[in-house]
């Protein structure tokens, strides 16, 4: 399939090293949430707002036009007549965790071996700059404008997508969109999004064992998958011993502090929309715990967190393991703990991210959630629930998209599903397309998290073409 108008792709390759240039400095902003920062001038801290002001004002000096929204986010516009067109992509990032992991510093923006490091380059900084210079190629190539494009930047895609929320609550919204932070050719399928905090509490014990647990701490973000988490304990000297002994076989650090042992899980970082593909620190803590001679209470209750969320990724322990032909595998990522103990309570709470199937019946789904965690004598809080999302294949956006990247590939694979949300699911008729490309091991919320320069500018590449036909629409 031909590409529709070849001044697009020769104006994307003669711009490339700017684009490089301006993705290293729009990397090189940490752009974390900052809850202690947050007000009502910055509601996600001012580092964000620092973020999208830069990014805004490089879309000024190409020329289009921005607004800022509120600080909650912010757009970069061209075309003054017709249907509008959402491009939606965010500027908050993941925080970049132990930096001993990276191979250079997350935010330094090095390139090595032609391939860009640092934390946002693939989610989802990398693709919002490609997208502007897109649409900057689509512009300069002379071709007239059917519709408005907007490239829509949000600030708090990665902790709970109130940016966008308030987008649509005082904004126009696209007829149709696209986002470039999921997989090519093009994601229309999302599972649904299922965050919740199950809470346990049970009478403090202590004096009841040699061995008493103090506290267990591990994780942060629901989706990401735990790589550290740690517990407190207190013991006689033969404690300590049969702690060194039950942690042999994983890897655990035994730390020694004046009237305590601290147990230190390692595990490995990954997005919690494919929990199997790290090592979750907190289920290895777990499975350790129940090898000691813990107080009786105490050991009631981490073993009814492991049995819970402790033992796989599918949701087994909670009863609603499912699956569809549309989306795969439902998956459940125990993605935080947070246990203390009183002179009167051992107190504990986990954070699950589960991610379920597009056909799965939701109010099944939480009738057995709620089963379990009655049986278990817990209490259970949902902290935030996204719908799935599903266009089917035969959708003119769709379509749209897989022939923008087969006249750029050559290939037009089969629409794919994931476990992954986007703002897609917050839009009408809208669906994602790349930024990773098929086959490519995901990098996104990982350390040494990078792109490729060939890959970045393939999907630039991509992007003006989509852009192109959703023109000509």
């Amino acid at each position: 399939m031909e590409q529709i108008n070849d001044t697009i792709h020769t104006l994307i390759e003669k711009s490339f090293a700017a684009q490089i240039r301006e993705t290293q400095e729009v990397l090189r902003i940490k752009s974390t949430l900052d809850e202690s920062q947050s007000t009502l001038e910055h509601p996600f801290g001012p580092n964000i707002t620092h973020a999208l002001n830069d990014f805004l004002e490089r879309g000024e000096k190409l020329g289009f036009k921005v607004k800022n929204i509120d600080n909650y986010a912010g757009y970069v516009e061209m075309g003054n007549t017709g249907t509008l067109v959402g491009i939606l992509a965010h500027l908050d990032v993941v925080p970049e965790g132990n930096e001993k992991d990276w191979k250079y510093p997350p935010y330094a923006a090095v390139i090595e071996d032609s391939k860009l490091f640092g934390r946002g380059s693939i989610d989802d900084k990398g693709p919002a700059v490609a997208v502007l210079y897109a649409m900057k190629a689509l512009r300069d190539s002379g071709t007239d404008l059917h519709h408005r494009f907007r490239l829509i930047l949000g600030l708090d895609e990665e902790s709970g997508s109130r940016c966008i929320k308030h987008y649509n609550e005082v904004e126009e919204q696209p007829e149709f969109s696209f986002s470039p932070d999921a997989e090519f050719p093009v994601v229309n399928a999302e599972k649904g999004i299922l965050r919740l905090i199950v809470t346990k509490n049970v009478p403090a014990d202590m004096s009841q064992g040699k061995i008493s647990l103090l506290s267990v701490h591990g994780g942060d973000r629901f989706n990401v998958v735990p790589n550290e988490a740690s517990a407190v304990i207190q013991c006689q000297e033969s404690g300590a011993a049969e702690i060194k002994n039950a942690c042999a076989n994983f890897d655990i650090e035994i730390i020694n502090h004046s009237n305590t042992l601290e147990i230190a899980a390692k595990g490995t970082s990954a997005h919690a929309m494919e929990p199997h593909k790290g090592d979750n620190a907190v289920q290895k803590l777990l499975k350790a715990l129940l090898l000691i001679d813990l107080s009786p209470n105490a050991k009631e209750l981490v073993q009814t967190l492991y049995n819970m969320a402790g033992t796989g990724y599918s949701g087994e322990g909670l009863g609603i393991q499912t699956a569809d032909a549309d989306s795969g595998s439902l998956t459940c990522n125990l993605a935080a703990i947070d246990m203390d103990s009183s002179n009167t309570d051992l107190s504990a709470s986990i954070k699950l991210d589960i991610r379920y199937p597009v056909t799965a019946n939701y109010d099944r789904l939480i009738g057995k959630l709620n089963d379990c965690i009655s049986k278990n004598k817990a209490e259970v809080t949902i902290h935030t629930h996204k719908k799935p999302l599903y266009l089917p294949a035969s959708h003119k956006v769709v379509q749209t998209l897989l022939d923008a990247y087969e006249s750029v590939t050559g290939d037009r694979p089969a629409p794919v599903s994931m476990g992954g949300g986007t703002y897609c699911r917050f839009m009408p008729n809208a669906v994602s397309a790349g930024p990773l490309f098929p086959g490519q091991e995901e990098l996104a919320h990982q350390a040494n998290e990078n792109v490729s320069l060939d890959d970045l500018l393939k999907s630039t590449h991509i992007y003006g073409e989509i852009i192109a036909r959703l023109n000509s629409l």
